[in-house]
């Protein structure tokens, strides 16, 4: 029967050993925890921060291709304008010769 008695003894000192340790591992990381939130936070926040100026970025490319477009097709219209000025320079001269006659 002792030795039911010491075999408890010994596993409740054990217990109480492992429940100090759990407590000492605990207290030394909890600082470790606390700055692996701090720096998980601060990557959050750089994220987000890359996250608004792609987003930023997007519709500043999409206003340029929009202006670039404008220019194109302004462009395009005016050199077909510009295209069809010596037939109507031609047209002119025509009329006036006939006219003169």
């Amino acid at each position: 029967m002792v030795i039911v008695y010491i075999s408890l003894a010994v596993l409740a000192i054990s217990i109480i050993f492992l429940g100090i340790n759990v407590i000492q591992n605990k207290k030394k990381i909890d600082p470790a925890l606390k700055e692996l939130t701090s720096v998980t936070h601060a990557m959050q926040r750089q994220v987000n921060g890359l996250k608004i100026e792609a987003q930023l970025l997007t519709q500043k490319q999409k206003k340029i291709q929009q202006d670039v477009q404008m220019k194109k097709n302004a462009f395009q219209q005016t050199a077909a304008e510009v295209k069809e000025v010596p037939q109507a320079v031609k047209e002119v001269w025509q009329a006036r010769h006939f006219n003169n006659r």
